[in-house]
């Protein structure tokens, strides 16, 4: 169940994530709080409800402030991209002090991102998170070979994942970048 969340969200945020910010909103939010209760070693029913009030209340939030919309998506894309980036380089999540402050200082950096560059940034923004989280979800099936995508724990599998990770990313951006042109046309 929990490895099926990662890819389902992951794929959205990867694929679709720009297309529309609600979904973008949703899917950061849940993605966030999903994370964050990797991070602090809850179950993953105590995750799944973080995750949902995560997303719920990110929605509420954008709605809200509807005129800082782009910085929210962004902050929360952001978050995603630390929180995900925190995991990696800690492997056993020990100092979760330290995780309280890279992921937000990361989430303001990618609220000031995507206010700056909009669209753009979400695309690549988007893609990124979403590809992070796709990997992960990949990484929890429980094969010896996937759960490199998961935490990697030697250099090889930092390599692979980077490189899939990558790859991965640009894929998602090009897939977004061609649902944009393709609303364009459809107008």
């Amino acid at each position: 169940m929990t490895a099926a969340l990662l890819i389902i969200v992951g794929a959205v945020l990867c694929f679709w994530g720009s297309r529309s910010i609600r979904v973008a909103v949703l899917a950061a939010g849940f993605g966030l709080g999903w994370l964050l209760g990797q991070i602090f070693g809850s179950s993953w029913t105590t995750a799944l409800l973080v995750g949902l009030a995560a997303a719920a209340a990110t929605l509420v939030l954008t709605l809200v402030f509807a005129r800082f919309v782009l910085f929210v998506a962004g902050a929360l894309v952001g978050a995603v991209l630390g929180a995900r980036i925190f995991l990696l380089a800690d492997s056993d999540a020990s100092e979760w002090v330290l995780g309280l402050i890279f992921v937000p200082c990361v989430a303001l950096l990618g609220g000031f991102l995507a206010n700056r560059w909009r669209h753009p940034f979400l695309r690549w923004g988007t893609a990124i998170a979403g590809a992070s989280l796709l990997l992960a979800g990949i990484g929890q099936i429980g094969s010896d070979s996937t759960r490199m995508l998961w935490r990697p724990d030697s250099t090889g599998g930092d390599v692979v994942f980077g490189v899939l990770w990558v790859l991965l990313t640009v894929l998602g951006h090009r897939v977004q970048g061609s649902q944009d042109e393709d609303g364009r046309r459809g107008r």
